[in-house]
């Protein structure tokens, strides 16, 4: 049954992605991430006397995506009530990969202060999909994952987010934390920020992601 979930709720995501993949705009990086110099980066040395040992540098990280998410239940059914999961894939482009795509999930509920979101985790309805290119995500906080589909892909887990629903336009920003990766980003760390917007009533939307990574 879960495995026929995900199908579906694949092919849902995946037919809005390429509808949307031709509008796109072509990422105009701030000037301050295009190009990383001598004096920003930081280049931390392993302790270690292996002369090939590998240097980890921070850098600035930016990624701009498109994305199609889907409200669904716990099972994958679409549903029009809450508490419901917000599941949903992208394509776009990232600073340190170039053409990328990023597979993402939340949920959300009402609590205090009305409706919010958290992080859930990414392989909940997108495991067979990363596992298919090379992603094997073993860590449940994993709330989205931004990869190049060559084996390189980096991993986030929501800290805090602040969301305004309303029925044409809901915008979102959080605080991300870099947890690892796969291909050139294994281990990878760093910090940063989620802005964007989605409309319930079709659930196309933009985000971008602006931070610091090291690896």
């Amino acid at each position: 049954m879960k495995k026929s979930m995900r199908a579906k709720l694949g092919m849902m995501t995946l037919a809005g992605s390429v509808l949307m993949a031709s509008c796109v705009p072509t990422m105009e990086e701030p000037a301050q991430i295009q190009q990383v110099t001598e004096s920003e980066a930081l280049v931390n040395t392993t302790s270690s006397t292996d002369l090939n040992a590998r240097k980890s540098v921070e850098k600035n990280y930016f990624e701009r995506f498109a994305n199609q998410l889907a409200q669904v239940d716990e099972n994958g059914n679409p549903t029009n009530d809450f508490p419901a999961y917000l599941p949903g894939t992208g394509t776009g482009n990232s600073s340190h990969m170039g053409k990328a795509s990023t597979f993402i999930n939340q949920f959300a509920s009402y609590g205090e202060y009305g409706l919010g979101t958290v992080g859930a985790s990414v392989t909940q309805f997108y495991s067979e999909q990363l596992e298919a290119l090379g992603i094997i995500v073993d860590n449940d906080e994993v709330s989205s994952v931004t990869t190049d589909g060559k084996g390189n892909s980096v991993w986030f887990k929501n800290i805090q987010n602040k969301v305004s629903f309303s029925e044409e336009r809901s915008n979102f920003e959080a605080e991300v934390e870099i947890v690892g990766g796969t291909g050139k980003f294994e281990n990878a760390t760093g910090t940063a920020t989620v802005s964007g917007y989605f409309n319930p009533s079709n659930g196309q939307g933009m985000s971008t992601i602006q931070g610091r990574i090291e690896y």
